[in-house]
């Protein structure tokens, strides 16, 4: 049976109200330090837990965050996903991480929920029609929330920090393009090939610029073998090109290993460059080039602007850019 503030109450011979105000408002300063403690260690040693929302209908918050993800498949999604968890534990706070396969699932069958919580940290989400969505009798401006990832303000509403890996993709380029490679293919899924996605424009940009062909390498089936395969197919019938930029690290992997199959080598014969930051990259043989967003930043300014917009509703929209990182390793050093 669960430990009620009652049960505390008479085994430290206090009232039900001064017990309460020890254990629900740790900043008050009308307990003396002494009785603080008494309360703080019979609590414990009687295994007590709050009720959460009995809390929550005194205190009107119910210390808990959402962090919406699209998945946890990806590596660099976990990562944030993981840092998120420890930037809000910190704080005290409970988290939710919801998988909401909102990208390269089928959003329309995905769940519906009723959301209590506090505020929603989400990363790379859908425009603001798409994610209200999601929502059951609660409007979305009804929860403070702040957008994270790399995606584009503009179609994103309210607070946001963002990675700007459009950016991170013309570096890559013109890395390439001056360690001597004049056909760079660009390795991305369907629906990611059209002209207004940020990483697409700029490829093609910075390609046409150089006066180069932009040529791109599009899998309908983004799972490991079948992007392997495809990638092998591919290659085996346009040929080997001098260099590869790849929309994502989890599509890096499997053209790094179709290269391979093909007894192509890498950097001697193609250059390899893949996006996001994976963190295993660099344990492979060798080690994999990637344009990286600093995910713990990320998180860290996010959960700052939450936090300031759960405290001051009314203060004004604020954005953060934060600068990629380009990891050069010797998958894309030319080998001379």
């Amino acid at each position: 049976m669960a430990v009620t503030i009652h049960d505390i109450a008479r085994e430290v011979s206090l009232s039900a109200m001064t017990v309460s105000r020890v254990l629900n408002r740790p900043d008050t300063s009308s307990i003396a330090p002494a009785t603080r403690e008494r309360v703080l260690r019979a609590a414990a040693e009687m295994g007590y837990r709050p009720n959460r929302h009995a809390k929550a209908l005194v205190s009107k918050r119910l210390n808990t965050i959402a962090v919406w993800i699209d998945h946890l498949n990806s590596s660099v999604y976990s990562q944030i996903a993981h840092a998120c968890r420890e930037e809000i534990q910190k704080s005290g706070l409970q988290v939710e991480i919801c998988e909401m396969d909102w990208h390269f699932g089928n959003p329309e069958k995905s769940r519906r929920f009723e959301w209590m919580v506090d505020g929603i940290l989400a990363v790379d989400p859908p425009a603001p029609d798409d994610l209200a969505k999601l929502m059951v009798n609660t409007p979305l401006d009804q929860i403070p929330r702040v957008n994270l990832g790399s995606g584009t303000p503009v179609i994103w509403e309210g607070d946001y920090v963002r990675v700007d890996l459009q950016a991170g993709t013309r570096v890559a380029i013109e890395h390439l393009l001056g360690q001597g490679c004049r056909r760079i293919v660009y390795a991305l899924p369907a629906g990611a090939d059209t002209p207004g996605m940020g990483n697409y424009d700029a490829y093609t940009d910075t390609m046409r610029k150089a006066g180069c062909t932009p040529e791109y390498m599009v899998f309908k089936d983004v799972r490991l073998p079948h992007v392997r395969e495809a990638a092998r197919e591919y290659f085996q019938t346009h040929g080997k090109p001098d260099g590869v930029f790849c929309q994502y690290d989890e599509l890096t992997i499997p053209v790094f290993r179709a290269i391979r199959d093909l007894d192509l080598r890498v950097p001697q014969d193609v250059l390899i460059v893949g996006c996001e930051g994976n963190e295993f990259m660099e344990y492979f043989d060798p080690p994999l080039s990637t344009v990286a967003m600093p995910s713990r930043e990320l998180v860290r300014l996010a959960w700052d602007l939450l936090q300031n917009r759960m405290e001051q509703p009314d203060s004004p929209t604020q954005g953060v850019t934060v600068p990629h990182h380009f990891y050069i390793r010797e998958s894309a050093i030319a080998v001379k």
